[in-house]
């Protein structure tokens, strides 16, 4: 627990810097109808909403999409991957959007299958800046954990 502890906080300190693109988090535990940026506790296969909000920063003109996913090592109910290191993947149903707005992206994160405890989760979200040729020259991506307590 106290490794898990000192990875999260390294994150949190690698991410509080803004910069072209910043993700902030928030959580609903009542189907969308209060949020709260507090990681929650929720019930065993619990239906959890997480909502990566997002603003974009950036000056560079030439910007592929915004892609989005939430990772953890274990696997849960609504995982839509498994991923070649071994660790579980949700996209978003919209796994992309245009890279020129802010917006936001909303999970329903089913907590099923996942043992009682504390579990680490990972955001990433990023997109592509381009070149004059349209070719992808460069990932910017801004990547949060969180962690979830399962009773």
């Amino acid at each position: 627990m106290k490794r898990a502890l000192a990875i999260m906080a390294f994150f949190a300190v690698a991410t509080a810097v803004s910069g072209p693109l910043d993700a902030r988090l928030t959580f609903s535990a009542d189907g969308g109808k209060t949020w709260s940026s507090d990681f929650p506790t929720v019930a065993s296969g619990a239906v959890l909403r997480v909502r990566a909000a997002y603003t974009i920063a950036d000056s560079w003109e030439n910007r592929d999409v915004i892609c989005a996913s939430i990772q953890t090592d274990k696997p849960f109910a609504s995982y839509t991957k498994k991923q070649d290191h071994g660790g579980y993947m949700q996209r978003h149903p919209q796994y992309w959007k245009p890279s020129h707005e802010n917006g936001a992206y909303v999970w329903k994160l089913d907590t099923g299958g996942l043992s009682r405890g504390t579990h680490i989760f990972m955001l990433e979200i990023g997109y592509w800046r381009k070149d004059e040729k349209d070719k992808n020259v460069k990932y910017i991506t801004d990547s949060q954990p969180f962690y979830i307590k399962v009773n």
